[in-house]
């Protein structure tokens, strides 16, 4: 979820030298993130290529922060062909060892053969069909840092049907950050200028 990391006692929006009110997030996480803010993080897409690389970078940041998975992003994005499923999927073990020594991306070996396995799944189904049909029928309010989640009950269901399909890498957390980033889950603190979108 945005925010990981802020201090919950303070105040879940800001606004901006611009005057626009957003996600505190977008400007006090040590990184200034307000161009992804403001156009890419929530803004829902259907389109399987830009799920992928959403699904992908939300699994590479395990165990890493989003500014690192950020700042690597248009590297990750050379190295698997801009995310498209079928480039991919026709990634060979060659190419996981080409990966395993190029340092401007992140190198961990499990996470590059999901991302590979993962890929050749999408040649027989969608993850737009996969990920949508979970959308919560009721929005959850986010008024503070401490109405925040890891999890929901559609983020289990999700990474459920995900794992049953044979993705890897895809437990609740991963599936909870994955639908508010595509915009499945709308995850704006109320008082953002997106939170209402």
């Amino acid at each position: 979820m945005a925010g990981v990391g802020v201090p919950t006692h303070l105040a879940s929006v800001i606004p901006g030298p611009d005057g626009v009110t957003r996600c505190r997030w977008a400007t006090e996480t040590g990184r200034d993130l307000t161009a992804y803010h403001d156009h890419e993080w929530g803004t829902p897409t259907h389109d399987e290529a830009l799920l992928f690389e959403a699904l992908v970078l939300t699994y590479f940041e395990n165990g890493l922060s989003w500014v690192t998975v950020f700042d690597k992003r248009d590297n990750l994005r050379k190295a698997f062909d801009g995310f498209n499923p079928a480039a991919v999927a026709r990634m060979t073990p060659a190419d996981v060892e080409r990966l395993m020594t190029d340092t401007s991306i992140i190198r961990h070996r499990g996470k590059i053969e999901a991302t590979l396995h993962n890929a050749r799944l999408l040649s027989t189904d969608s993850l737009s069909r996969l990920a949508w049909q979970h959308q919560p029928r009721r929005h959850h309010r986010l008024r503070s840092f401490g109405d925040g989640r890891m999890v929901s009950p559609e983020s289990h269901r999700l990474s459920v049907a995900l794992r049953e399909a044979g993705f890897r890498l895809v437990g609740p957390v991963v599936a909870h950050s994955f639908m508010q980033t595509v915009g499945i889950e709308n995850g704006h603190f109320e008082g953002c200028f997106r939170a209402a979108a």
